[in-house]
């Protein structure tokens, strides 16, 4: 059975991980990328699209002093409910999208371990990466255990 996975890590520039799983093999990292809102609702919708089954994993944003002191902007929220919109759109309960908090995915996943694992985006904003760090987490709660890192 394949699972598909899309890891989102939301803000101004999203980051988005589609992946690809079968079990007792490595996840694959299909698609990685960095969008600006437009298109990253496009993306996500064309991706449910081709796999109506897929799982969805975003970064937990939470508004708190140091955010309302850094913006007033609105952009990870209106990511984060234009997903739940998809899953309402596809039939399914918004409630399903899980969430992960930022400091579980870096202290799991930095940079050194996704080069190891050789799940890597080049360019952009570092936003890639985090979402790929999202999804690498949720597949570990799903029970995949990352061979590389424990030879």
């Amino acid at each position: 059975m394949t699972r598909y996975v899309l890891a989102i890590d939301p803000g101004k520039t999203t980051g988005m991980a589609l992946f690809t799983v079968q079990n007792g093999k490595e996840p694959e990292l299909m698609w990685s990328g960095e969008e600006e809102f437009v298109a990253f609702v496009d993306k996500t919708r064309m991706i449910f699209m081709q796999y109506p089954e897929i799982e969805l994993v975003c970064e937990k944003f939470t508004i708190n002093l140091q955010t309302a002191k850094n913006s007033q902007a609105p952009f990870s929220l209106e990511c984060i409910g234009a997903l739940k919109v998809i899953l309402l759109d596809r039939g399914r309960d918004p409630e399903s999208l899980k969430f992960q908090l930022p400091a579980n995915a870096m202290n799991m996943f930095p940079n050194p371990k996704l080069k190891l694992l050789e799940y890597w985006y080049r360019g952009g904003e570092g936003h890639a990466l985090d979402a790929i760090r999202h999804g690498l987490l949720y597949l570990v709660s799903t029970g995949w255990k990352p061979t590389k890192l424990l030879q």
